[in-house]
Parts: structure tokens; sequence; C-alpha cells
């Protein structure tokens, strides 16, 4: 009866793989970009070349007290916008469902946009949905901190459902700060 070796030619096969493996990791390694040494600009990497100014090149700067420009507002998504879209439609035809289903379909694509929290807490607000409509309002305040328009809106609607839900002293203070804004915007 004869014998074979069969663990002698799995071996080998194994040693044939994990030399593949070896040299697809070493190859991988040679494509890596090296991180930035501390003290370097990011852009910096091995073989940049790092140019100290000039003396006296500080008279050349252009002067600090330009104006920075206006933050542009986001743009959303073309499927979000979309979705928005056919959320106004729906809210149009008394479909708050509808309308609430889309505005959390376009928030999953566009989670970050303040104007979709905005059209959420609205639609909530609509529903009788007090809490909600407190809590998205909220989050598209701390999105959209730079538009006046966008905050006014979000307190009034804080203000109104705070005043559905009975919290009259919360809703006194939302109010004050929709008269803040109101005065603001002019």
């Amino acid at each position: 009866m004869r014998v074979t070796r069969r663990w002698a030619i799995a071996g080998d096969g194994l040693v044939v793989r994990f030399a593949a493996l070896l040299l697809l990791v070493a190859m991988l390694g040679a494509c890596a970009v090296p991180a930035s040494r501390p003290g370097m600009p990011p852009d910096a990497g091995a073989g940049a070349v790092v140019v100290d100014p000039l003396p006296g090149a500080e008279a050349a700067r252009l002067p600090e007290a330009l104006p920075e420009p206006a933050p542009e507002a986001p743009s959303i998504a073309p499927a979000a916008l979309a979705l928005a879209t056919q959320s106004d439609q729906a809210r149009a035809e008394g479909n708050l469902r509808l309308a609430g289903l889309q505005l959390e379909r376009a928030l999953r694509i566009a989670p970050r946009d303040a104007g979709l929290w905005n059209r959420l807490a609205q639609v909530r607000l609509e529903q009788q949905e007090f809490q909600q409509a407190e809590r998205m309002a909220d989050r598209s305040l701390q999105l959209g901190s730079v538009d006046r328009a966008l905050s006014l809106s979000n307190w009034r609607i804080i203000a109104r459902a705070r005043e559905a839900a009975g919290d009259t002293e919360g809703a006194r203070r939302a109010l004050e700060e929709v008269r803040r804004l109101e005065r603001a915007l002019g």
C-alpha cells in the first residue's frame, strides 16, 4: 500500500500563497503617501520643497482687513431637492403624512441641510406633533445659524409648538427671540 503525503503538497501551495501575499503587501506599501511631518505644511510631502519667506517679505502681504466672502448656502443634492419639492406638493394637497415621509427620505440624503429640517419641523407642527416640531426646528437652528430668515422661521415654529404644548414660559422666551430677529432683519 502506498501512502502519499498530501500535507507536503498543501504546504508548498501555502508557501506560494504566503509569498504572493507578501509581494502584494510590499507593492501596496510602495504606493502609500507619507504623512506630513510636524511643523510642515500639510501639502509638503516627501520630495516637496519648502521655502522660507525672504526677509522683508511681510510688507508685500495683502492687508488683513479684507472682508471675508459671505458663506455660500450649501447646495442641496438633486435627489433631496426633488423629494423636498414632492413634499411641498403633498403638503399643499393636505397629505401631511406623505410630506413628512418624503422629507425624512430627503434628510437621509442631505442630513446637514437646515432648510429640510425646517420644512419637516413645519410639517410636524401641522401634524400637531409639537415635541418633534420643536426638536427639528432646534436641529435646523444648529445647522443653519448664519441664515437669519431661517432662524426666524425656526423660532416661530418653536414658539407655536411650545404654546400648543402648554409651555407658556418657553413660548414667551421663543417669542422674544422672534422679536429680536425681526428687528435685526428690519
